[in-house]
């Protein structure tokens, strides 16, 4: 007997009602793919952004290393500019002892030309005299000038006609003299005129090398390094913001002589040496109020003035407009002044840095006025952010 099959049983191809799948196999299949979802979820959402993190820790290393490579040249930059100033205040200098010696020089041949003539006046009366010794003299020596080295002229001559040859004699040496002195001081002026224009190489060298590395840069790392110098740029607006007041307060300070409050950290030339403190400046505190009036100035290499300093420069502007004449270059501002301990800075004190290729006005609290290097504007720092300072010296 056949067995019935059951109402509603499917159709076509089937199990006998007696051998159907197993029921739980159907329900393993949605957990499975479930497993699989979420482990490509963990592919596609996690893999990529370890990867993403290791790139962008790739490229803020490689800003790094672009950073130190650029400050590099921005120091190559500024030492070869200073040098630049160097030779320029050498070719100033011997300019002006150029424009001196013509001017003696004139003078002595003005002298010379004189006395010349109230000799050749004296020989001439002489002559109408009836002294013949003297006439036959200037005839067997040639010229005035071979005369007057004569001895015997001399022991013949009137004490008013030896003064008058000692005289000739006197300027005529000072025209030899002076004329060797403007050859020499000539030949001066080309040697510093060739190291000024050596040193401009330098610099437009390292400009160039500077500009290839930008250049070199991906877009990546140039972003990396515009956010960088925007959040600088914003740290040093905040410096400005606040740099009134300290040299306010520093000054305030230097005013009842409590160096403890307006001085800055100590540096690597207090090492092992005592320096006094000299007296207070009576013009640095108005140096370095005009310098920071400066802000935000482009740094221009042998700039000196209003629209583009650099660092000496900027010293040399300041203090000048306060009444105290510097040359502009870094090593020659620092000899004029007086040691000063980094522990008792008073504002207007001059901070050299790195083997005196970069100088900086002290306005109080550990902060410095400055011009910093290529690219940069005036602005005010932080001593604690230097380790390669060479000491401090007072102006006035």
């Amino acid at each position: 007997m056949r067995h019935a099959r059951p109402k509603n049983a499917p159709t076509g191809r089937c199990y006998p009602w007696g051998q159907m799948r197993h029921p739980r196999r159907p329900r393993l299949r949605p957990a499975a793919a479930l497993l699989a979802l979420f482990a490509v979820a963990l592919f596609v959402g996690f893999a990529p952004g370890a990867a993403q993190a290791d790139r962008l820790s790739e490229a803020r290393a490689q800003a790094d290393q672009a950073e130190v490579e650029l400050q590099s040249l921005n120091d190559q930059v500024a030492a070869a500019a200073e040098k630049y100033n160097a030779a320029q205040l050498q070719l100033d200098e011997t300019n002006a002892k150029i424009a001196e010696n013509q001017k003696l020089l004139s003078a002595s041949k003005n002298n010379l030309r004189v006395s010349r003539q109230e000799l050749s006046q004296m020989l001439v009366d002489a002559y109408r005299q009836g002294n013949p010794d003297l006439v036959a003299m200037l005839l067997n020596a040639g010229s005035i000038d071979q005369l007057v080295d004569q001895q015997r002229f001399v022991q013949r001559a009137t004490s008013h006609a030896e003064q008058v040859v000692t005289d000739v004699r006197s300027y005529a040496h000072d025209v030899k003299r002076r004329e060797d002195a403007l050859e020499s001081e000539r030949a001066t002026r080309e040697g510093a005129l060739a190291q000024r224009e050596a040193e401009k190489a330098s610099i437009q060298g390292a400009l160039a090398e500077r500009q290839r590395l930008l250049n070199s840069l991906s877009a990546e790392i140039q972003g990396i390094l515009a956010q960088r110098l925007a959040a600088q740029r914003a740290a040093d607006a905040q410096a400005a913001a606040a740099a009134g007041g300290i040299l306010a307060d520093a000054q305030a300070v230097a005013a009842n002589q409590d160096l403890t409050l307006g001085g800055s950290v100590a540096g690597s030339a207090d090492v092992g040496t005592y320096i006094e403190p000299p007296p207070s400046s009576t013009t640095g505190g108005a140096a370095a109020s005009i310098a920071l009036g400066q802000l935000g100035t482009p740094y221009v290499w042998g700039g000196g003035a209003p629209g583009g300093f650099d660092c000496s420069g900027l010293v040399a502007w300041a203090y000048g407009q306060a009444g105290i004449s510097l040359p502009h270059y870094a090593a020659a501002q620092y000899s004029m002044g007086t040691p000063v301990p980094m522990d008792a800075l008073e504002p207007g004190d001059l901070i050299s840095f790195h083997g005196s290729g970069h100088i900086g006005i002290y306005i109080g609290g550990g902060q410095y006025v400055h011009a910093p290097q290529t690219g940069d504007v005036v602005k005010v720092s932080s001593l604690s952010d230097r380790s390669d300072m060479d000491g401090a010296v007072r102006i006035g």
